[in-house]
């Protein structure tokens, strides 16, 4: 009998015993970047240390085989964490911002069919690519409308005709928290003829991902945000859609044959992933990451997805009780996602200056939150608010963590 996870998931981040510069760490910040797992952190040595070679596509010799061999292991596990039905669906990123801009860059659009719907929640690293390319006047760009924190969807099934080729639909917001309902999104841009694209930065971590099942035709997420290397992450695209991006990203490693062709050459590209991965890759970090897709999967989604409603609903709890605090969204919705934003009652402060208090009165600890717009630009112009705070949560926040933050808010507020 599998013995069940404890929760807080706490022996694999041995930066929270750390600490900094001598004061304890409470960290509620792991929407921006999750602390990283010690296993992840070994695997990464291990490969740049023992092997350090580059995979065995450019060179035949035996520590390059060595290395392809750890490489190809690692996209079958990214393969099985993602929910794929084949490792020549997954593409190997820095993270979900260069996913978003080698899915943008390569999208076959045409004349005919050149619209993009993006939903409110957008992050800049899916807004900003499309928004480039509608400059250009290669797309017409639209945004749904935002309705209780969420992709206002009969609005959406109104924007849909047949000139949209794509809508994008992030999962999970890094904004409002919770998460969409995608599959509804995905039925009515298939009745269109669109594809769909979820980023899943904020939902991997916490959820299983079911590529295959998702409704999408293409998702990203990133390592660092689940205890893995920067500079690693997944691009999911379904093998029909894949052979159909144009290569964007391109450079030594993509090309099947360059040929001449009358006084000039005819170049043709690998298929699937290997049309995707230009250059020297990632190996180190491929690798790490799946150790972390490991360890994830040995605590057991619905274990997590457990813990993380738990956490949430008691934040939830406590931050409502607070005068001059307004938490956005509602319990039910937020405990499915893994934060929890809030703002001002009233002019009462600002997230900043708390953010400043939180980190400079306690002489033994400090306490790491976010606030601001997270790089989530849209959310904020399609809701009206100039930032948010914003405590978010992984496998190794604890109740206590959410005590001591709660007790530190108390404490900044009396002084004003």
């Amino acid at each position: 009998m599998t013995k069940k996870p404890v929760f807080p998931f706490t022996k694999e981040f041995p930066a929270l015993a750390r600490g900094l510069g001598g004061r304890k760490m409470i960290y509620l910040d792991s929407a921006c970047t999750a602390l990283k797992m010690r296993s992840a952190a070994g695997a990464h040595n291990e490969l740049l240390l023992h092997l350090g070679g580059c995979g065995g596509r450019r060179s035949s010799h035996a520590l390059a085989r060595a290395v392809e061999e750890l490489y190809g292991g690692a996209r079958a596990d990214a393969a099985v964490f993602t929910g794929a039905q084949s490792p020549d669906e997954i593409i190997f990123t820095s993270g979900a911002t260069e996913a978003a801009n080698i899915f943008a860059g390569g999208f076959p659009f045409t004349p005919e069919k050149n619209e993009v719907i993006l939903s409110p929640l957008e992050h800049n690293s899916v807004f900003l690519p499309f928004y480039n390319l509608s400059k250009t006047g290669k797309i017409k760009l639209k945004v749904m409308p935002l309705k209780g924190f969420k992709p206002d969807i009969k609005a959406f099934a109104r924007m849909l005709s047949k000139r949209t080729a794509l809508v994008c639909a992030a999962r999970a917001s890094n904004f409002f928290g919770g998460v969409i309902d995608l599959k509804s999104i995905a039925e009515l841009a298939r009745q269109a003829g669109a594809a769909v694209f979820s980023d899943d930065a904020q939902y991997a971590p916490t959820h299983p991902v079911g590529a295959a099942s998702s409704g999408a035709d293409a998702l990203a997420f990133s390592g660092h945000k689940l205890g893995a290397p920067f500079g690693t992450g997944v691009l999911w695209v379904k093998k029909a859609l894949l052979n159909r991006l144009n290569p964007f990203k391109v450079g030594g490693g993509v090309v099947k044959s360059v040929e001449r062709s009358g006084s000039g050459f005819e170049v043709e590209y690998l298929r699937d992933y290997q049309g995707f991965e230009a250059g020297i890759q990632n190996y180190a970090g491929a690798f790490a990451m799946a150790r972390a897709f490991k360890t994830l999967s040995a605590l057991g989604h619905e274990n997590i997805r457990a813990h993380m409603a738990e956490i949430v609903s008691y934040a939830y709890e406590r931050l409502s009780a607070v005068r001059k605090i307004k938490v956005l969204g509602e319990p039910e919705d937020l405990k499915n996602g893994a934060l929890l934003p809030f703002v001002p009652a009233g002019r009462a402060f600002s997230p900043a200056d708390l953010n400043i208090f939180l980190n400079t009165y306690y002489k033994d600890r400090f306490i790491a939150v976010r606030t601001g717009r997270h790089c989530a630009d849209l959310a904020s112009l399609n809701s009206g608010l100039a930032e948010t705070a914003r405590l978010s949560f992984f496998v190794y926040t604890s109740k206590r963590d959410i005590d001591v933050f709660i007790s530190a808010l108390q404490k900044y507020l009396s002084f004003l």
